[in-house]
């Protein structure tokens, strides 16, 4: 056993990776996410002539105006995470508890728009539920009206929508996984006792819940108090903006970069605290992984035959709609003639002039597949180091580990993009060699901020497949000569294949997807397929738009694919 010891160097179950390659992985982080981070608080605490002062964070807190700002975050966060819960519980109730035709689609359609990239859902509200939209013509030919009965965009319901759409399937899964391995004996117990309804959902069902509602409750509240794309969008001004829209717009429009790290520090100090609570909520409830799934023992077709059975008809029919119908409306939009529906009809050309080389649309989709294939190379790799150094090391110190291992989770792409600016202005020869601020070039920037975003999902894809490892598999291969190269390429790489592929699926998805850091780092030569679209709807031009983000679904589609073959939670 001591040889053992000495030939594991301390790392547990296994040898690899050992500390020398465990430094690359952290190095890159030091250099390309703290750094950054400390770079851009640094910022926020330093005056013009860079002695540390509050001033420019307890000037912000003074001011009405900032104040408003750091309040609707908050607000927009509650009521959308509330709203996201509503619409979720429903949904991980029929999938926990009833077996059905069409449930793996109905599964598969309730991550779509938790895979969608947040810039193609603002494009389907538009389209949509705008007052131009789908939904307002139909019912404006079917009541004959002159004026769209639905004005929902550039609102704050807009907003409240758009994260409800984007969010509830995060409360559906996470609850609908905990929920099927819940075991009956105790409803059938309460059943006995005489609890029934309402009473046993709340007194019995809804406490061994509470670990998976708490837990999606804080992830989804981080989503909605980080969300850019939906606020810069369908906020329609200053009215109604948030911290990350504050921070781009001081940033990239006023180019204030003191002002924006001085918000930046107030917005990542409150999401942090977000963070930490959701860690602490996801520990609570991981010990739905020990548990058998319990069978479904009803079918759905019963509880349609209940007074109440149309209301389960009415959720499936608001979710096929909600969910398919922006991007079905994306899809039909992508299509449309150039003299409209009535007499131009379908018509490709949109798509033709994506792939035609004398336009600039395809240089973004060649720039968004060389980032993803790239954050795919770098991230797999770091996410996976990482995971080992996270699901071996059991010290005093693991506790504070993993929540700097995923602190990335906690901070806004927005403020990670502000931070490489600070950081690279303070070192000119970092900016000149991998930054937005050299005349030429900074796609490296762009990359790594990518791989940063990307890698906590390796790490989650990786790390519970670790800790299922028995260590008596890893020590009997030592035992009949097996070194770390060895032991690792022969035993666990082929048990950890699946959850790599998981996590490059995710990474390929989040890259291709990214628009908030991009946006913020890339010149108009870097722009990706996300950017593109964004500037299409600023345009008004819907139709190229939409072929864009078809292009762009295609490719989310083709990353969720994987994933959900792999059979793995988000």
């Amino acid at each position: 056993m001591s040889r053992l010891r000495r030939a594991g160097g301390g790392l547990g179950q296994t040898a690899w990776p050992s500390a020398t390659l465990l430094a690359v992985p952290l190095a890159f982080l030091v250099l390309f996410f703290y750094y950054p981070l400390v770079s851009m608080l640094a910022g926020g605490l330093s005056d013009s002539v860079g002695r540390f002062n509050l001033g420019r964070v307890l000037a912000i807190l003074r001011d009405p105006y900032y104040r408003r700002i750091i309040g609707f975050t908050f607000e927009q966060a509650f009521l959308s995470t509330l709203l996201s819960l509503a619409l979720g519980f429903p949904g991980a109730y029929l999938l926990a508890r009833y077996e059905f035709a069409g449930k793996r689609v109905v599964r598969a359609l309730s991550t779509v728009p938790f895979v969608l990239p947040s810039i193609i859902l603002v494009l389907g509200f538009v389209r949509f539920f705008g007052n131009n939209g789908v939904l307002n013509r139909l019912l404006m030919g079917l009541l004959h009206l002159r004026e769209p009965p639905l004005r929902v965009l550039y609102s704050f319901w807009a907003i409240l929508l758009a994260h409800a759409f984007y969010n509830f399937p995060v409360a559906m899964r996470i609850i609908s996984a905990l929920w099927a391995r819940l075991p009956p004996t105790l409803e059938e117990a309460a059943r006995s006792l005489g609890a029934h309804g309402p009473r046993l959902f709340l007194r019995v069902t809804l406490p061994q819940l509470a670990p998976g509602v708490l837990a999606s409750a804080a992830l989804i509240y981080i989503f909605c108090f980080l969300s850019f794309a939906v606020v810069l969008v369908l906020g329609g001004g200053p009215r109604f903006t948030t911290l990350e829209v504050e921070i781009y717009r001081l940033a990239k429009v006023g180019l204030d970069l003191p002002a924006a790290s001085a918000l930046a520090l107030i917005g990542a100090l409150l999401s942090l605290l977000a963070l930490f609570a959701y860690l602490r909520l996801q520990a609570r409830a991981a010990f739905a992984e020990e548990l058998e799934l319990a069978p479904a023992g009803h079918r759905l077709s019963e509880l349609l035959r209940r007074p109440l059975g149309f209301l389960v008809l009415l959720y499936l029919a608001f979710l096929v709609l909600v969910v398919l119908a922006p991007i079905l409306t994306v899809v039909g939009y992508s299509l449309q003639g150039r003299a409209g529906w009535s007499v131009g009809g379908f018509s490709p050309a949109w798509y033709g002039r994506l792939l035609d080389p004398g336009e600039v649309y395809l240089r973004a989709i060649r720039n968004s597949l060389v980032f993803a294939g790239l954050t795919v190379i770098l991230s797999v790799p770091l996410g996976t180091a990482l995971a080992y150094l996270g699901s071996r090391r059991r010290t005093a110190g693991s506790s504070v580990l993993e929540p700097l291992l995923m602190l990335p989770l906690g901070v806004s792409t927005i403020i990670l993009g502000l931070g490489y600016l600070q950081a690279y202005r303070a070192l000119p020869w970092l900016g000149a060699a991998f930054g937005p601020l050299s005349g030429s070039g900074g796609w490296p920037a762009v990359v790594f901020a990518h791989t940063v975003i990307a890698y906590p999902f390796v790490v989650r894809a990786v790390s519970p497949v670790l800790r299922k490892i028995k260590p008596s598999l890893p020590e009997a291969a030592r035992s009949l000569g097996a070194g770390s190269w060895q032991l690792f390429l022969r035993l666990e790489l082929p048990l950890l294949k699946s959850a790599l592929l998981t996590g490059a699926a995710f990474a390929f998805g989040i890259s291709v997807g990214e628009i908030n850091a991009t946006l913020m780092l890339a010149t108009p030569q870097l722009a990706t397929m996300p950017i593109a679209v964004y500037r299409l709807i600023g345009s008004y031009n819907f139709v190229g738009a939409s072929a864009m983000g078809t292009l762009l679904m295609l490719l989310c589609f083709l990353a969720f694919l994987v994933i959900d073959r792999m059979g793995k939670e988000l």
